[in-house]
């Protein structure tokens, strides 16, 4: 698709899945885009389960690590 095209996009994803997508994609290392929309999904999903997603999300704020180090990221405790 060209640049600026809006497109439609329809996912399915089980539990385990979500709780892996969000580790991966909340992070600060993680493209804008995807990002924003990881966040949004965990917002979502925290209202529909929230003991299951209660602590989702990037690992510098989940479990104060990052699989990074130390490299440009302002969450992860200094």
């Amino acid at each position: 698709l060209p640049n600026a095209t809006c497109s439609s996009l329809i996912v399915s994803m089980n539990a385990r899945s979500l709780l892996n997508f969000f580790e991966l994609r909340c992070c600060l290392h993680a493209q804008w885009e995807i990002r924003k929309l990881a966040w949004k999904m965990l917002k979502l999903v925290r209202q529909v389960a929230p003991t299951i997603f209660a602590k989702a999300g990037p690992p510098c704020k989940t479990k104060h690590e990052c699989p990074m180090g130390k490299k440009s990221c302002r969450w992860y405790p200094k």
